[in-house]
């Protein structure tokens, strides 16, 4: 049969469906703030070439085969439309694929969550709508198709639509205009990453690796290390906030080292565990796969190593860091339990009072201010409530709802700072050489310059780049280290936190990089702080600063 215009006719739902799946993102790129209008009209470009492509295969198939065609291109489409739009109506960001790689770690409880938090009912309608729409074309482009064409009559436009299609995948830059093509593209590189970070696992465990601790032997030296997750310091009294939100931290200030001028390197869990974990940092991404990672350092050392976790991070795909995690001599994985974070309070008196004989360093990764903030602190930690004390500023955009969500960060604050001096408590009274350091992932935007919450992954603002680092040592500590020093003016960028851990650890190896540790004498500040791939004083800190 010859391409006219009864087969076109035939067609034509096909095609609407075809242009329907690909185009239905482009449609609201007027949204995105990370897409450059060049961009915009490449990527409706792209669409278009690929859809002609597409409805070119459409054309020798008939029946039977049209429906199954139709419908696998309807159901991969599905999921990366759906996730694409709803992140760009939350967020007004378009998705790319390190923020894919983000949705592949985060796990069951966590997208549960996720969901509650920001699925609106616009997003929710939207989809409906969607699924409707697509289920119709395919119901009229079954019931008109009765021809198609002969592929050995026609064999140039087969070749030439297949080949398309292909290079339409193969091709980062149209792989990115086509979020279906992204979705699973970014799915195998993110397999094909984590099975390359196994096998390089597995070759490092041959390697023999020389630290040496030249910390004295005399004494038992317990340190631990916070991380708390999603914490900005916006929100916190003990860096100045309005809101009594860390009383007790506060009440204790002067034995913390509270260090003001420190960003996280990535502004996501995923991106910043990567470098806080290993040696990886900006310029050397590749370091994460090919050098040790922190806990292994610790582990050659000889010291015990354990990781207490109320964050899913554990598991094979626990954000790839979970691999790390998995490297500790000893393993609490409470993120199942789905509670508050003084969960970790009784397998940290376990670790604790292990009679291990050894040095021992203690993990301790914390569900922390992690949305939904609601989630994050029981009932009597309920304390801020601006309809009743009318304490923030609408600073002209934020209505009753965004006031509350404040409210439940701030709750989540008040009762993480609870479960920090808890941990402190317990150190404390060990009374031995012992130091304690606290910082978080990555800071939060809560509607504290813009109708905005959440940590998104492009257009970071001060309050999601600035995160709390703060330290306490013991006296015997300060006996046995007095050349620690502890300057909290000092600018710093946790992706070189391993080199900060083992001078207070008092750990040498060949990789060891003085200058790059905040408490060591050789630091030297750096030239460019980058979170994400933005400059944080050149990009991030000229934002508008939070009144609140």
């Amino acid at each position: 049969m010859e391409i006219n215009k009864k087969l076109l006719s035939e067609k034509k739902w096909a095609f609407i469906l075809i242009f329907y799946l690909l185009l239905f993102i482009p449609v609201f790129y007027f949204w995105a703030n990370n897409i450059n209008l060049k961009d915009k009209y490449m990527a409706w470009l792209t669409c278009i070439v690929i859809g002609l492509a597409l409805c070119g295969i459409d054309l020798f198939l008939k029946k039977k085969g049209e429906k199954i065609y139709l419908i696998f291109l309807f159901l991969l489409s599905i999921v990366p439309n759906m996730v694409v739009w709803g992140y760009l109506y939350v967020s007004h960001l378009c998705m790319k694929r390190d923020m894919f790689w983000v949705i592949f770690t985060t796990h069951a409880a966590e997208s549960k969550e996720y969901i509650g938090d920001f699925i609106s009912w616009e997003i929710f309608a939207i989809n409906i709508i969607y699924l409707f729409l697509g289920v119709l074309f395919i119901v009229k482009a079954k019931a008109k198709s009765r021809h198609s064409i002969r592929v050995k009559k026609h064999l140039p436009l087969f070749v030439v639509s297949i080949a398309i299609v292909l290079t339409g995948i193969i091709l980062q830059y149209t792989v990115q205009a086509i979020p279906t093509f992204d979705f699973y593209k970014s799915r195998v590189l993110f397999w094909k990453a984590n099975r390359v970070f196994e096998e390089e696992k597995e070759f490092r465990k041959n390697l023999k690796m020389n630290v040496e601790c030249s910390l004295p032997d005399s004494t038992d030296h317990v340190f631990i290390a916070i991380l708390g997750e999603s914490t900005s310091t916006c929100h916190m009294s003990l860096y100045g906030y309005h809101r009594k939100t860390t009383p007790l931290m506060d009440a204790r200030s002067d034995e913390l080292a509270v260090y003001t001028d420190v960003v996280t390197p990535d502004n996501h869990t995923f991106g910043a565990m990567q470098k806080i974990l290993s040696f990886a940092d900006h310029k050397n991404p590749e370091y994460y796969r090919q050098k040790p990672s922190l806990v292994e350092i610790f582990n050659a050392a000889g010291f015990e190593t354990y990781w207490i976790s109320n964050k899913a991070a554990l598991t094979k795909w626990g954000g790839s860091y979970g691999i790390i995690a998995q490297e500790a001599k000893h393993l609490y994985d409470l993120s199942s339990l789905e509670t508050d974070d003084e969960i970790v309070l009784p397998s940290l008196d376990k670790a604790l009072t292990d009679p291990v004989g050894k040095n021992k360093i203690i993990f301790i990764h914390l569900m922390g201010n992690h949305h939904a903030y609601d989630c994050r602190y029981p009932e009597e930690y309920n304390h801020f409530n601006y309809e009743r004390d009318r304490d923030l500023p609408d600073l002209g955009f934020r209505d009753d709802e965004m006031m509350e969500v404040i409210d439940e960060y701030d709750n989540s604050i008040l009762y993480g700072d609870f479960v920090f001096s808890s941990i402190l408590d317990r150190i404390k009274n060990e009374e031995k050489s012992s130091f304690l350091l606290f910082f978080s992932d990555h800071g939060e935007e809560v509607n504290d310059t813009r109708e905005a919450r959440g940590h998104f992954m492009s257009d970071v603002y001060p309050c999601q780049a600035r995160i709390p680092f703060v330290f306490w040592q013991s006296e015997k500590y300060k006996e046995e280290m007095p050349g620690i020093v502890v300057d909290t003016s000092r600018p710093y960028n946790t992706e070189n936190i391993i080199y900060s851990l083992s001078t207070l650890s008092a750990l040498r190896y060949n990789d060891y990089n003085g200058t790059a540790s905040i408490f060591s004498k050789e630091y030297i500040v750096p030239g460019k702080r980058l979170v994400g791939n933005e400059d944080y004083e050149k990009d991030i800190l000229p934002k508008i600063a939070p009144e609140n």
